[in-house]
């Protein structure tokens, strides 16, 4: 997931990223 964010840095816009962000945080915590 990480490299593909790399790859397409310029194309997701910045509330999909921070979705991202926010969905392995809390993945982190849940385990």
């Amino acid at each position: 997931a990480i490299l593909y964010f790399l790859e397409k840095g310029a194309q997701p816009t910045g509330t999909v990223h921070d979705i991202l962000r926010k969905a392995e945080f809390f993945k982190e915590r849940a385990s």
